[in-house]
């Protein structure tokens, strides 16, 4: 072999290393969220019950890795799922549109409460207990919101603010 493929086959080998220990250690974390999964949820005694939960992975602006942890809290009491929540930021519209995946509840069920940077949203029908504590990306003016539900999607639009109010408002769902 000539020296330039030498130093070709040392790169590969190195980079294999580095593959095999990110290998390994993806295993290693793995195994332990599932450990730690199952703990908690036998700790909360919902061995018996149906358990949904599940993770959300992005790439934000810059990109800053965000993880959104979705479904039934073992940790948390009173049974409430956190639904999987969506911001979307438009600024030449000068809109904040928050979206909520909510099923098997009806829009009488739901309740927004919301401030110029923050939105409560609870919903509750028979077994389906919903709860999601949102602090919003930008502030909005919470008295000119509007929030509609459809095929299990809680859709809240609100116009932008220039300036903080700490107005509190309750929105009606439509």
């Amino acid at each position: 072999m000539s020296e330039g493929n030498e130093g070709t086959e040392d790169r590969r080998k190195t980079l294999r290393d580095v593959l095999d220990e990110l290998d390994a250690y993806m295993e290693k974390f793995e195994t332990e969220v599932h450990e730690t999964a199952r703990e908690a949820i036998s700790r909360a005694g919902l061995t018996d019950k149906p358990f949904v939960a599940g993770f959300s992975f992005k790439v934000g602006p810059g990109g800053k890795p965000s993880v959104q942890i979705f479904g039934d809290n073992p940790v948390k009491s009173g049974g409430f799922r956190s639904p999987l929540t969506e911001q979307i930021l438009d600024e030449k519209g000068s809109t904040l549109k928050l979206v909520l995946d909510m099923p098997g509840v009806e829009k009488t069920d739901i309740r927004v409460d919301a401030t110029d940077d923050s939105a409560v949203v609870t919903a509750e029908r028979d077994a389906r207990k919903y709860r999601a504590e949102v602090s919003l990306k930008a502030a909005v003016d919470a008295q000119a919101g509007k929030a509609e539900y459809r095929n299990g999607l809680l859709e809240i639009s609100f116009p932008l603010k220039g300036k903080a109010n700490k107005d509190f408002r309750r929105l009606d769902v439509v």
